[in-house]
């Protein structure tokens, strides 16, 4: 390998996020250590059984594996997604963030059994807009 990066990060296309998660990455020791791959909804194909885009998402992984060492797999999902249908298609945010983490979760056991020696990080980005900018936090769920 002529080049080795720490990580592969999926977000979601959402333009709302892009400054915010590149400096989360920042924060958490990524800078300039990463592949990045959007897609809307993130995992949500994958989980879905989507074919084409398990097929996307495990080939980014094996390509970023074997042509930059990554070591982890970093899954970015955010609540008021378009492609989950936003805010407006659940009950509560309660809800939203139950599904988001539900997702997450078995994105990441569908991604370890075909990838085990790699770790997966799962992270929810909230948005909540204020003064006429949008504030994003991001937790990391275990």
């Amino acid at each position: 390998m002529s080049h080795s990066c720490q990580a592969i990060v999926f977000t979601c296309i959402d333009f709302r996020f892009h400054s915010a998660i590149r400096d989360f990455l920042v924060s958490n020791s990524l800078k300039d250590n990463y592949d990045l791959v959007s897609l809307a909804g993130v995992t949500k194909g994958l989980v879905e059984g989507d074919k084409a885009c398990s097929e996307i998402i495990l080939k980014q992984i094996d390509i970023s594996h074997n042509l930059h060492g990554i070591k982890e797999v970093l899954l970015i999902h955010h609540l008021d997604c378009g492609a989950y249908g936003g805010h407006k298609a659940f009950d509560s945010l309660a809800a939203e963030g139950e599904k988001q983490a539900g997702d997450l979760a078995y994105a990441k056991e569908l991604i370890q059994a075909k990838f085990p020696n790699l770790d997966v990080k799962k992270v929810i980005a909230r948005i909540q807009e204020k003064g006429g900018e949008n504030l994003i936090d991001f937790e990391e769920l275990s």
